[in-house]
């Protein structure tokens, strides 16, 4: 993995001289598991990990001495049935001292995008080196963003047209509360076709539900006004 970085105004935390504290968030087990040993090689202590937000945010607001000292989260982009986008932004109001990044299995341009977008200053790709996305956490948690050069071309420029015509009338329809056989019958698709337009949008978006597609869509400006 090659990243992009950015520097900002951020105070030098010094960490590669200290050790840093970190907390995980990511609904597989023994990917939480995996994570804690590369990263405790690289003398960044898992000081709590998660596999749902409430706990998460328990922990974060909890007035802890342990959690007082977490300088950086970890958030896998897919929490179960939610977006790690939304708990970014969650996270932020409970500890806007605590630096985010986000790691996933995808390519996924659109969420790199609203993780930056929601406070996140990292996003790393889960097939990267361990050393180098070490490395990466420790510029995070420094204060710099820090992308994956797969996606930071998309961060950077926000290319448009992220959405197909047949996406953004699929989302719409959605958003009239049809069914995925009701918009085939309107769009004289499939609903199994329907279902994998539908299932494209929601990763584009970075969401894991129906209504918080059309919530995360409202909210980016691609549903007519009235809707």
């Amino acid at each position: 993995m090659t990243a992009w970085t950015s520097d900002t105004e951020r105070p030098h935390l010094d960490c590669e001289d200290g050790r840093l504290s970190a907390v995980l968030v990511d609904d597989h087990e023994i990917v939480l598991e995996g994570l804690e040993r590369a990263l405790s090689r690289e003398a960044i202590d898992v000081v709590a990990a998660f596999r749902d937000d409430a706990s998460t945010l328990r922990f974060l607001g909890d007035g802890s001495r342990t959690a007082a000292q977490v300088d950086l989260a970890v958030v896998d982009l897919r929490l179960g049935g939610r977006s790690g986008v939304d708990l970014v932004k969650e996270i932020l109001r409970v500890r806007p001292d605590i630096q985010i990044a986000m790691l996933t299995s995808f390519e996924d341009r659109a969420a790199a995008m609203a993780a930056v977008r929601a406070g996140a200053r990292g996003f790393f790709l889960k097939d990267s080196l361990c050393g180098e996305l070490c490395a990466g956490l420790r510029r995070v948690a420094d204060g710099h963003l820090v992308i994956d050069a797969r996606l930071a071309a998309a961060v950077l420029h926000k290319e448009p047209n992220q959405f197909t015509i047949r996406e953004l009338a699929i989302l719409r329809l959605v958003a009239e509360g049809l069914s995925n056989r009701q918009i085939g019958d309107e769009l004289h698709l499939s609903r199994y076709t329907v279902k994998e337009y539908l299932s494209r949008t929601m990763r584009k978006l970075g969401t894991g539900t129906r209504a918080e597609t059309v919530l995360r869509a409202a909210r980016e400006g691609l549903l007519p006004r009235d809707q």
